[in-house]
């Protein structure tokens, strides 16, 4: 079984890429998209007063982690801002897993993405005491403060790559 295992986890870490190439780039600059995208859809939540459009945090109703059509547009607002995480979450796994393989070369590469892959579940937390708070004006804040942040390490990923 170990013997297998070794074979399988050879064979995944010699398709990953060993240099900058075509998918690594491809990555960074989705990884930078989403990010930028997840902003503007938070934006949306902001300035459609649709914040409380899931009014508990992590599930969207009492019992539910999806939004029901009584909760109207807001809910569906909020929940696509929620889903976008998930999202954002693959393909940053997709731009961590596209520079391991040269980690050792590249580190700056390897501790970008992985400052981002750490970032998400930390701004999806920071984003339910934002909830949980009723919208506390700081909370909010934080939480824009710190997707900015991560628009400007994306953004060095993309540039060094």
């Amino acid at each position: 079984m170990h013997f297998v295992l070794r074979r399988v986890r050879d064979r995944f870490i010699g398709w990953l890429p060993s240099r900058i190439d075509r998918r690594v780039r491809v990555a960074a600059w989705l990884s930078l998209v989403f990010q930028v995208v997840l902003i503007g859809t938070g934006g949306a939540v902001r300035l459609t007063a649709s914040g409380l459009g899931c009014p508990t945090w992590p599930q969207c109703t009492e019992g539910s982690f999806v939004n029901t059509p009584e909760m109207g547009i807001h809910g569906f607002i909020e929940f696509g801002n929620r889903l976008l995480t998930f999202v954002l979450a693959a393909v940053t796994i997709a731009a961590f897993l596209s520079v391991f393989r040269f980690r050792r070369q590249r580190r700056d590469l390897f501790r970008l993405t992985l400052l981002q892959g750490l970032s998400i579940p930390f701004q999806a937390v920071l984003g339910g005491i934002t909830v949980l708070t009723g919208l506390n004006p700081f909370v909010v804040g934080a939480h824009f403060a710190v997707s900015i942040a991560l628009v400007g390490v994306t953004t060095m990923l993309v540039w060094r790559v």
